[in-house]
């Protein structure tokens, strides 16, 4: 990391005494990753909101051994502290709140803190900026891993000198009529097209291009999402590279980096967001989003239609596999884009046919939730394979 403005300021300093991490998700815990690997800090714990009055608790009961607070607990827990003559258990109270949930989410979590009595000076909130930064050096460390901004680093080879033919790539972003307003307005990279999903499930018109023309499943948004729009790619874009990103995500890589990335294709297949991480492993991804009937399907789904993936699974569950892809985001080579979309849409399609109710029967967004879990599985079953760089994202709000 090396903005040196007053919140990386902040940030440097705070690494050096007692923290813990508000947020239990998986940003939280790739960035608790990347903070014990890089500076050899751990925080006392994990502090999450309260549950929603009659709402499902999703997150998990610790993260690597370190427990997860909700805030009414450390409240209480404080005010016994406060009450207690022995001043040897205000050891046990972070000097720095490090806010990793996304900063949509900051304003409430910062008010949140102050209910605690919790002061500006002693909250650190981590900016997409910065998380970006710690992830590339996190993942830029790792000997087995080409990050975008390591491969514009490195020298080209003498046979790269060679003018290339032009190549051409468009990355779909996903739009819906239903998005919630951004509140910051950028225009994105030129590469970027964005596309109208679920288009032929409403009258309103938001995208010169949607996803109901050509050959499609836009009817089919409510359960596949974004989904549709790389079903939409996969069937009628012909550019030489492709890929989906989101109304509020894009990949942080600009149109210049886009050019030169373009210039030395033959380094790299794909583009996948920075992995996030799992603890203990992968497994536990889907629970938060998909019921035990509806996985079981997929995993049916994976074994009759493509019975080596689902041999892969068991495998990089049995090794505790950690990283896992979000977002369904990616950039890749029509090749790989073509062969990706084939293995995850034959699945998708089987285990519709294996639900109960079937899956087009339903609007509850269970494919676009599993096609992470199966993006994930294949990236992973084919990384020695297809030539993977991982990039950050720009999380627009």
């Amino acid at each position: 990391m090396n903005r040196e403005d007053g919140s990386q300021i902040k940030f440097l300093y705070f690494m050096e005494r007692s923290f813990c991490i508000y947020g239990a998700g998986i940003v939280a815990a790739g960035i608790y990753t990347a903070v014990k690997t890089l500076y050899r800090k751990t925080p006392l714990f994990f502090l999450v909101s309260d549950a929603a009055e009659g709402g499902k608790d999703e997150n998990p009961a610790e993260i690597d051994g370190i427990p997860v607070k909700r805030l009414s607990q450390w409240r209480r827990e404080l005010q016994d502290i406060q009450k207690d003559t022995d001043k040897s258990r205000l050891a046990v109270c972070p000097e720095y709140y490090f806010v990793t949930a996304p900063e949509t989410h900051h304003p409430a979590i910062v008010e949140s803190l102050h209910s605690i009595r919790v002061d500006d000076e002693h909250i650190c909130l981590l900016t997409g900026e910065q998380e970006n930064e710690l992830l590339e050096a996190y993942y830029g460390g790792l000997g087995n891993c080409v990050t975008v901004r390591r491969l514009l680093a490195q020298e080209k080879r003498a046979e790269s000198f060679e003018c290339p033919s032009p190549v051409s790539v468009r990355v779909f972003q996903a739009k819906c009529h239903v998005d919630r307003p951004l509140r910051s307005l950028i225009n994105p990279p030129s590469y970027v097209c964005p596309i109208q999903v679920g288009a032929e499930l409403t009258d309103q018109k938001i995208c010169a291009l949607c996803d109901n023309t050509g050959n499609n499943i836009s009817t089919r948004n409510r359960n596949y999402c974004e989904l549709t729009a790389t079903y939409h790619a996969w069937k009628n874009s012909r550019e030489d590279y492709k890929g989906l990103c989101h109304y509020r995500r894009i990949f942080d890589i600009d149109d210049g980096q886009m050019r030169k990335l373009l210039e030395r294709n033959d380094d790299w297949d794909v583009i996948l967001p920075y992995p996030s991480v799992h603890y203990p492993d992968i497994s536990v991804q889907h629970i938060r989003y998909v019921c035990d009937a509806d996985w079981n399907a997929m995993l049916r789904a994976l074994e009759e239609t493509a019975p080596d993936y689902y041999e892969a699974y068991l495998r990089l569950i049995e090794s505790g596999e950690q990283y896992f892809f979000n977002y369904n985001m990616l950039i890749a080579r029509a090749e790989v884009f073509d062969d990706y979309c084939n293995f995850l849409f034959s699945v998708l399609e089987k285990t519709e046919m294996l639900t109960t109710p079937r899956g087009w029967e339903r609007a509850d967004r269970f494919a676009g939730y599993m096609g992470e879990n199966l993006t994930t599985l294949y990236f992973l079953k084919n990384r020695d394979k297809w030539k993977m760089v991982y990039a950050g994202k720009r999380w627009l709000i």
